[in-house]
């Protein structure tokens, strides 16, 4: 395999994100300030300033959103050669709205428009294209979430794909990722299809959150017996973390640092842990690792870390 190769490929839809430049409601917001979004994209993004070689597997559309996302790609040294170029469908977007919070920070509300884009047609076409079958051939670790699936029937298609054909010398990831919203008016069959994704992944990362959404629980303990077959189980909580390696636990505090807004952390957070796992860390050290690149995120109203 060449030194070039890329040893982690995420798969997801890449946004553009549009930050409103001041907090507040969106009506009242003159200036937006334009960025990188999409949480498999954010992960390829802070695998590669770990030292990670990634690439993105995804499609965009051949507008000038798309062409940005390409260009922040290949600016932050992650392959995009296995990008696709629609030459009909958008590129998606959303707009962030900033939303005060009493201590000084603030929350994102997210605005998706999303639909019929470019990256919604991804299927299993997409995976068997060269350029992504020659990244996904040489990779060792693969990392995917729970956004793809809602996207579109053959978003779906393309995931199952990948996990029903997946290569023995990779570690499959998965990051849950419960969008609702993407979800609406068939939530039972979301989270039929996302914990089937769980149990057959080798690492599954999941917020206290979207685990009581889907799982029905955010106990640590509970939730690894509700999933036994994944090595690796992380699950997050403002207040810190706790990983499963096999039987082995353990937990961690989350890193003091100034919180300007808290989107994009979680994928930083996961890159960390892989990027750990990936280079030998043990199961403390990969944690510690994952929160140093959180923080990253937790400093900026970005969603990627710069």
């Amino acid at each position: 395999m060449p030194d070039s190769a890329p040893i982690a490929v995420c798969i997801g839809e890449g946004l553009i994100s549009l930050v409103a430049a001041t907090a507040g409601p969106l009506q009242d917001c003159r200036t937006f300030h334009r960025s990188l979004a999409g949480a498999e994209w954010n992960t390829a993004i802070a695998l590669a300033s770990a030292g990670v070689r990634t690439a993105v597997v995804s499609r965009v559309g051949d507008d000038g959103f798309g062409r940005f996302l390409t260009a922040e790609l290949r600016r932050h040294g992650v392959d995009d050669t296995a990008v696709e170029i629609d030459p009909d469908a958008p590129t998606g977007l959303y707009v962030k709205e900033l939303v005060p919070r009493p201590d000084g920070a603030v929350d994102g509300a997210m605005h998706y428009y999303r639909t019929g884009s470019a990256a919604s047609a991804m299927s299993p076409a997409t995976l068997a294209a060269p350029a992504a079958s020659a990244v996904l051939e040489s990779a060792a670790l693969v990392h995917v979430s729970g956004i793809t699936p809602a996207l579109s029937d053959s978003a779906l298609a393309a995931q199952e794909t990948l996990f029903a054909e997946r290569r023995a010398h990779q570690v499959l990831s998965f990051d849950l990722n419960w969008r609702p919203v993407l979800w609406r008016g068939r939530e039972a069959e979301g989270r039929a299809v996302l914990t089937d994704f769980a149990h057959r992944a080798d690492v599954v990362f999941c917020t206290g959150s979207d685990a009581e959404a889907v799982f029905g629980t955010a106990d640590p303990q509970e939730l690894r017996g509700l999933l036994a077959e994944p090595r690796y189980l992380v699950l997050t909580d403002p207040r810190g973390a706790v990983a499963f390696d096999g039987a082995e636990r353990a937990d961690s505090d989350a890193v003091d640092t100034p919180v300007v807004e808290t989107v994009g952390a979680g994928d930083a957070f996961a890159a960390g842990f892989l990027a750990g796992i990936l280079t030998g860390l043990s199961l403390t050290g990969s944690l510690a690792r994952a929160h140093r690149i959180a923080a990253r995120a937790l400093a900026s109203t970005r969603d990627h870390i710069g």
